[in-house]
């Protein structure tokens, strides 16, 4: 029976490597070659999609770095949904010049549920199809002054959904806030740019998107209601063959959560959600990935939750060894320091491509130099905990968490790493 799981672990480890050796590739296609750069292109009309729960304390900076985007203002329009909320956001964001709309469902909770009101809501005052693209964001992000004008290029060069370069609003508040900043910088610079520069598609992560009307119009419109709309919408687009682009230049940051009961919460969300697209979306992902030859979809399933998957099988894999040789009397410390080796192996390997990604972004991540390198140190620590949320997370009856965002700052102060 020893020698069963065993084997096991091996297999399992085998099956990690041979899944993930792609992701190393990544790494130097995204170091050695250039980034894409989309041509200039004449402006276009784009719609802000913005929903807001309680978020009165930071909604006004977005709505500022809307309006001071370098481009004509007459092609941005900022639309506003007010889900649920019981502060004054709705207040704020009229004096801001949004459009704001008043959302009041306390049965279909969730931000999938306030995008599908928000666009019916423009529908109805005629002007649902009037923009070339619909901005998805987050009300506790900022944008820099280029990123509607970089955006616009890449819709311009025939992209259809696109995605920009995820950073940090408060990346130096602790090792949380900053680690969940490395996760993304990570996926901008090595997932995200090496796609787009491969010619792949990129994965839409929460905020900071655009989708061209096309897309809403042969889809009809929007139609992703789990606990991560954002994958399940990344999920429906690759399984039926779109694509979407990468844009290196538009820069956007985003409040990340600096207590871990907020980022247990969070994670037991994406992780329920993840289960919720694969059951729709996966058996489609496997027919592209087998039929049509469409290494995007080998893709969106690898790097996804295919690792927790296998992560939490080995892990059940040296339980079960080291239980059986305790009970059957056999050596268990050979077991024990094999696991303790594949625990360093995974914190080394770990710490290696945050360390990539802190050298070669390093000049992205505003805090102190000391800081990096301690967030850089603890990077490995923060994915561990994935292990346990992933284990606990189809048990949680947990729906849809608020995380409080009270970061109030504009660019230059994020760039001053207050």
């Amino acid at each position: 029976m020893l020698n069963i799981f065993l084997s096991a672990i091996k297999i399992i480890t085998l099956l990690m490597f041979l899944l993930y050796a792609y992701q190393f590739y990544y790494i130097p296609v995204s170091l050695l070659r250039k980034s894409k750069v989309f041509p200039d292109a004449a402006p276009r009309r784009y719609a802000y999609l913005i929903c807001a729960h309680n978020e009165a304390d930071v909604i006004g900076a977005l709505l500022d770095s809307i309006h001071d985007q370098n481009y004509p203002k007459e092609l941005i329009s900022v639309f506003v949904v007010a889900d649920n909320c019981t502060d004054v956001t709705a207040k704020i964001a009229r004096s801001k010049g949004a459009d704001v709309f008043v959302r009041n469902d306390k049965s279909r909770v969730g931000k999938g549920y306030a995008l599908e009101f928000l666009l019916d809501a423009v529908s109805e005052h005629g002007r649902r199809w009037d923009f070339e693209g619909y901005f998805v964001i987050d009300s506790d992000n900022l944008l820099e002054r280029d990123f509607t004008l970089e955006m616009n290029k890449a819709v311009a060069a025939g992209n259809r959904i696109v995605t920009g370069y995820r950073n940090s609003k408060n990346y130096g508040d602790n090792w949380l806030s900053a680690c969940y900043g490395l996760w993304f910088l990570r996926e901008a610079r090595y997932l995200n740019n090496a796609r787009e520069i491969l010619g792949l598609s990129s994965h839409c992560s929460g905020t900071g998107f655009v989708v061209h009307r096309d897309i809403f119009i042969k889809y009809g419109g929007w139609r992703y209601f789990s606990l991560t709309e954002d994958i399940e919408f990344s999920f429906a687009m690759v399984a039926s063959g779109e694509r979407i682009a990468y844009c290196p230049k538009a820069v956007l940051y985003d409040e990340q959560p600096i207590r871990f009961a907020d980022s247990w919460r969070q994670r037991i969300r994406w992780v329920k959600g993840y289960f919720h697209s694969y059951r729709l979306f996966g058996p489609k992902l496997l027919k592209g990935m087998t039929v049509r030859g469409s290494f995007a979809c080998y893709d969106m399933l690898a790097s996804t939750f295919t690792g927790a998957i296998l992560s939490i099988a080995c892990f059940f894999a040296y339980t079960a060894a080291i239980t059986t040789a305790l009970a059957l009397s056999l050596p268990w410390i050979p077991v024990l320091l094999g696991f303790i080796k594949f625990l360093a192996g995974c914190y080394g390997m770990l710490m290696a491509i945050g360390a990539i990604t802190t050298v070669t972004e390093r000049n992205r991540i505003y805090c102190k130099k000391e800081k990096k390198l301690i967030y850089t140190l603890t990077f490995p620590l923060f994915l561990f905990t994935f292990l346990p949320i992933a284990i606990f997370a189809p048990f949680s009856k947990q729906r849809w968490p608020k995380i409080t965002h009270t970061r109030l700052l504009d660019i230059a102060h994020v760039k001053r790493g207050d």
